[in-house]
């Protein structure tokens, strides 16, 4: 199990007003299609698309976002972080404006999935960005908050402006144009930024274990991933089968929504201190046990709050695992492709819940979801020790360059 990790030279850059402005904007650009989605898919609706049609074309466009996410990984870990931001961040803007004003149906479609393809850029590049700053534990559980806390408002916003395309597409067009106006702005990759080799006095830290350790997470988050946003797709389903009328789970995901706030803010506050190993292993088994619990709840008030403490340990965890990422490399290899990776799971999770509760019924799919927390357990662990022995092995080699530059090192 680690601890916080003794940093003693941390070569990263701190956080300040401007890059973290930066990189959690854009990091918000990315993700705001998929946090409007209830709100995208009423906007095809009054352009002539049906439901299975809205949800196809929605669904291609967030897969265009990852896979340009993924796709642009290694060029967001470099020093063409800001030119890649602003170039989707501009075609973003284009796209969806484009939709926004052309009441055209095809272009409305064109448009969403160039500009989901645009946002792809900013997901890898504000990925990498947390990277660069300290304490990634509390700089990814405040990009989350942030993100959180300004998507309640345009959904509340939203709705009040009228639910057309004009505001939907819109919005996106608007978040985006405000991202690539600070794209500027983003940390680019700190100096003596690559792992080294110090197998002599941190051997858990050798490069090819970080590499190791990267392609492993990116597996695991995703899966993990899946199964959490399979529980909240499905919430209708699950409240529907116990008694919860539509009033009472709008207010339980209301609540959850606010959970998710709780669970970011506690990694906020308590930054590197917690370390990552040991929360992330007891919010995996948590949420593991909390989610198989869902199974068997047949009270609705009993479902409601499950959903709720779900989604808490949910944020909490996905705060560590993107902080995870970004311990293992400062100039943002692992953390860059980790959204995209987590996008391309869950564009799937309707599907694969949807499919569990038909063919095996509810219990079943809840114990399915369980597993795969626990099935994370072990890698995420030793991801976790490697990702602080990396940020550890890193102040080191940096500590001998910055007392040659003549700059103060912490003891």
């Amino acid at each position: 199990m680690s601890t916080a990790p003794a940093i003693t030279a941390d070569p990263r850059h701190p956080l300040t007003l401007r890059n973290g402005s930066a990189t959690f904007i854009i990091a918000l650009a990315s993700l705001m299609m998929a946090n409007l989605a209830p709100f995208v898919m009423t906007a095809l609706g009054s352009l002539g698309f049906d439901v299975i049609a809205s949800g196809n074309i929605l669904t291609w466009a967030l897969l265009a976002s990852a896979v340009v996410g993924l796709a642009t990984s290694r060029l967001a870990s470099g020093g063409a972080r800001r030119k890649l931001a602003a170039a989707g961040l501009a075609l973003a803007v284009v796209a969806f404006g484009a939709a926004a004003f052309m009441p055209v149906p095809a272009v409305a479609v064109a448009g969403l999935i160039t500009g989901g393809a645009g946002v792809g850029a900013a997901i890898s590049t504000s990925g990498a960005a947390v990277a660069a700053l300290r304490d990634p534990n509390r700089v990814a559980a405040t990009s989350g908050l942030v993100n959180r806390v300004l998507v309640t408002i345009i959904l509340a916003v939203i709705p009040i402006l009228g639910l057309t395309r004009v505001s939907v597409f819109g919005s996106l067009a608007v978040i985006s144009l405000l991202g690539l106006v600070l794209a500027a702005w983003l940390p680019n990759a700190p100096e003596h930024a690559e792992p080294v080799d110090v197998t002599t006095s941190l051997r858990i830290a050798e490069p090819r274990r970080i590499t190791v350790a990267g392609c492993v997470l990116l597996v695991v988050f995703p899966l993990w991933g899946t199964s959490e946003d399979a529980i909240w797709t499905m919430a209708p389903v699950l409240g529907g089968a116990v008694g919860l009328g539509e009033q009472q789970l709008g207010f339980a995901l209301s609540l959850a929504a606010a959970g998710g706030i709780l669970g970011m803010l506690l990694v906020t506050l308590l930054g590197s201190r917690i370390g990552r190993a040991v929360p992330l292993a007891i919010a995996l088994v948590l949420g593991g046990l909390l989610k198989i619990s869902i199974g068997f709840a047949a009270d609705p008030i009993l479902l409601a709050a499950l959903i709720i403490a779900v989604n808490t340990v949910y944020a909490f965890a996905f705060s560590l695992f993107i902080a995870t990422a970004a311990g293992l490399d400062a100039r943002g290899r692992w953390s860059g492709p980790l959204v995209g990776a987590y996008l391309v799971g869950s564009s799937f999770a309707p599907l694969v819940g949807g499919a569990c509760i038909e063919w095996f019924g509810i219990p079943v799919f809840a114990l399915v979801t369980g597993l795969v927390s626990f099935a994370a357990l072990v890698p995420t662990i030793m991801i976790a020790r490697v990702s602080v022995g990396a940020e550890r092995a890193l102040a080191r080699a940096a500590a001998p360059a910055q007392r040659a530059a003549g700059r103060p090192v912490a003891a």
